[in-house]
């Protein structure tokens, strides 16, 4: 009887512990269930630098189309065969693009042909079906990847885009039953329990691809027997659920592969792009090698921090394979020969902070709400790579120099790059630290602007044709002008020299302080406020005195880029932007910005005062940049202010205007004269980013004439009157003096004569 009680009791105890086994599997049946077919993980959200849309006639040289496709690591080969891949012959870049999801629609690889005549884009042939296109885009290069909530970076890729080459070198390592077993293998547990029972601690570990996937997705690295019971029996429940190839896909996404400062980087996808550059199915055998052994122990084998340990596992991998029969001996010992040719660390994924800054700024300003409340979206940008690097190598090899010359620690500097038609912002920097993520000058730092405030009263008394043009003549006396206040302000040149009068063109071009001064008085001080309000600043930043007409007005990089805009583009405001496009996560479109723009100054004004840029260039304040770059007829202007405290320079060619701003966050002088400082960057820049001839297209009333000593306007050229300039001409305004010229050339003529006459 007793015996029976016994087991009667154990009868319940198993059908008791079999139920609460099986209620316990529900439970993690519904966890998992709800997590795999839910949204499984929250992705970082991926900005992307300038889609570059490529035409026949864009001024696109064969060098400048060579260095795109490298910024976006194009791997150049004999035979172009893969995505990817390219190569040169002559005149031509053949290559594979690859296939991107552009924010308006998915295009698959293409292969192509460019054809080059100097530094134009002559033509664009399709190599499959020999047609020649009219438009072709590149993909953008991924430049940043925003701190996830989980910080936890990843690229997803469906298993279906994996290459079966590392899918069949993981398996070989990690797991080679996985196709066999129920998401446990029992010989292999067993194995590993033996070896660690002999060595008296945790050696080997037994686990499939599906218990070190529900490890990473539900379970913590704590070592314990209940969390190892757990790990196996969710694993059964996974492996009964779902298809392998659905826990591959899971497990490819997931395997942690390293660390990109305090985030994790998740997934062979974001790995792939880390280490070497290239999305993972463009990979050779051995890099594949090298990913798979880090899943050992990514930290341990990192090929950043050490390189020789990664190596040696890469090695180790590949001899796997070669016993594994997968390879030959061979190409074992040809493919541990090779280095890891690796990209170094933070080579690829550069976030370039200041520029980041702009486009979250933006962010929110358009979607009216934080950027990291929409993790996983793509946000499509302006930034052109070749123009940021520019910008990045001129101000590490200047700032050092500069600071050592003028022996200051402390001197910081801002750069702006926008497109001068679409006021797109194609590079930024705010601080001599490119990598620095803090304070951003570029757009923070508000300060006098000094001479780069004399375009605008120009532009302004341009405006003016009934009144003023190019030949006038401006005072140049001293004066003295009595403030509200009851105090004086006496400007100065700053030459300390004075003539009685010089021309409105020379004063731009020699930028010469009094004649501003008088000008600005005599077209008034109100329209000089209108103007500067009409480009776009605010009037809380504006004092109605004379003497903003040289500066004193206080302004960021940023708000200087867009007024320059205007006047560079003829006119025509285009809002600065840093975002062309915001896709959500799941692929909807959040947001599209189509450029547009507004004719808010007049065209004629502005064609004038960009020509008398052009004239600083060439034989003004900047005439050391203009006989450098003579052949592209750049437009620029300086700007000192008081005690030298702000260095400032706007450099404008075919295609971009450049604003540079170098001072002291302390406001104490940087000792750098007009030249000195800022246009000593941008000439640096110029040498990284060739620029574009800026050829000036006059609008129709805008006309050549010439001019003598006098000021006076010819439309026939002699030897006396050789200086040619634009003028806007007003409708049944006299402008030329050469028929007064001609009665004089007569009159002259004819004294002669009688004289002669008398003569004899």
């Amino acid at each position: 009887m007793f015996f029976n009680f016994k087991k009667y009791f154990l009868i319940k105890v198993f059908f008791f512990v079999l139920i609460l086994t099986l209620c316990y599997g529900l439970y993690l049946y519904v966890k998992i269930n709800r997590f795999i077919n839910g949204k499984v993980w929250n992705f970082p959200t991926s900005i992307y630098g300038r889609i570059v849309n490529l035409e026949p006639g864009n001024s696109y040289s064969q060098k400048e189309v060579l260095h795109l496709l490298k910024s976006t690591m194009y791997r150049k080969v004999d035979l172009v065969m893969l995505p990817g891949e390219y190569s040169i012959k002559n005149n031509t870049i053949e290559f594979i693009r690859r296939a991107f999801d552009f924010p308006d629609i998915r295009e698959d690889e293409f292969h192509a042909r460019l054809y080059f005549n100097k530094d134009t884009l002559v033509k664009i042939k399709n190599i499959d079906n020999n047609h020649d296109f009219s438009f072709f885009r590149l993909e953008p290069k991924l430049i940043a990847m925003l701190k996830s909530p989980e910080a936890k970076k990843r690229m997803f890729i469906p298993r279906n885009q994996y290459p079966e080459m590392l899918v069949k070198t993981l398996l070989a390592i990690e797991d080679k039953y996985f196709y066999e077993h129920d998401g446990i293998h029992l010989s292999s547990i067993g194995r590993a329990f033996l070896v660690n029972l002999m060595a008296g601690r945790t050696i080997q570990g037994g686990s499939t691809l599906t218990q070190q996937l529900i490890k990473n997705l539900f379970l913590t690295n704590t070592r314990s027997i209940l969390r190892k019971i757990n790990e196996i029996y969710m694993a059964l429940i996974l492996d009964r659920f779902y298809t392998k190839d659905r826990i591959l896909e899971l497990y490819l996404n997931e395997v942690y592969l390293g660390q990109d400062g305090d985030e994790q980087i998740r997934g062979f996808p974001l790995a792939s792009i880390y280490y070497f550059g290239r999305p993972i199915n463009e990979l050779n055998l051995e890099q594949y090698a090298l990913l798979v052994g880090m899943v050992k122990g990514a930290s341990l084998y990192s090929p950043w921090t050490n390189p020789n340990l990664a190596l040696k596992r890469r090695n180790l991998v590949l001899f796997l394979l070669y016993k594994q029969k997968y390879i030959t001996r061979k190409i074992y010992k040809d493919l541990c020969k090779r280095s890891l040719n690796v990209q170094p660390k933070g080579n690829i994924i550069s976030s370039h902070p200041s520029f980041i800054q702009l486009v979250c700024e933006e962010f929110h300003k358009k979607i009216h709400n934080p950027i990291k409340n929409f993790p996983g979206t793509k946000i499509f940008t302006t930034l052109d790579y070749t123009s940021q690097n520019a910008v990045e190598q001129a101000v590490k090899i200047e700032i050092p120099i500069l600071k050592r010359k003028k022996r200051l620690k402390d001197l910081e500097v801002a750069m702006i790059v926008i497109d001068r038609f679409t006021g797109e912002v194609q590079a930024l920097i705010g601080s001599s630290k490119p990598e620095f993520n803090g304070y951003n000058r570029a757009l923070k730092t508000r300060r006098s602007i000094g001479s780069l405030s004399k375009p605008i009263t120009y532009l302004t008394a341009l405006s003016q044709p009934e009144k003023y043009h190019l030949n006038t003549w401006i005072s140049n006396y001293p004066l003295s002008i009595k403030l509200d206040s009851g105090q004086y302000w006496t400007p100065k040149n700053n030459n300390f020299s004075f003539s009685k009068k010089v021309l409105l063109l020379d004063a731009l071009i020699h930028s010469i302080n009094i004649p501003t001064v008088n000008l600005s008085i005599n077209i008034g001080l109100k329209k000089l406020v209108d103007s500067w309000l009409l480009l776009g600043i605010s009037k809380k930043y504006i004092t109605p005195l004379p003497s903003i007409s040289l500066g004193a007005i206080n302004l960021t990089p940023f708000e200087i880029a867009q007024v320059f805009q205007i006047i560079g583009s003829g006119g025509y405001k285009s809002s600065l932007s840093s975002v062309r496009s915001i896709i959500s996560d799941d692929g909807k479109v959040l947001y599209q910005n189509l450029p547009q723009s507004i004719h808010i100054e007049s065209s004629e004004a502005s064609y004038l005062t960009l020509y008398g840029m052009q004239q600083v260039v060439k034989s003004g304040t900047a005439k050391s940049l203009g006989t450098i770059f003579k052949e592209f007829s750049l437009a620029g202007k300086t700007g000192t202010t008081n005690n030298l405290v702000d260095n400032w320079f706007v450099g404008i060619d075919g295609k971009q205007i450049v604003i540079t701003w170098i001072g002291r966050d302390n406001n104490h002088t940087t000792r750098l004269y007009s030249s000195s400082g800022a246009m000593q960057i941008y000439k640096r820049y110029l040498q990284y980013q060739r620029p574009v001839p800026l050829v000036l297209k006059a609008p129709n009333n805008i006309n050549m004439f010439y001019m003598n000593n006098l000021g006076e306007l010819f439309c026939k050229k002699n030897n006396q009157h050789n200086r040619m300039l634009p003028i806007w001409s007003i409708k049944n305004k006299k402008i030329c003096n050469d028929k007064l010229s001609e009665r004089f050339s007569i009159k002259k003529k004819k004294n002669f004569l009688f004289w002669l006459k008398n003569l004899f």
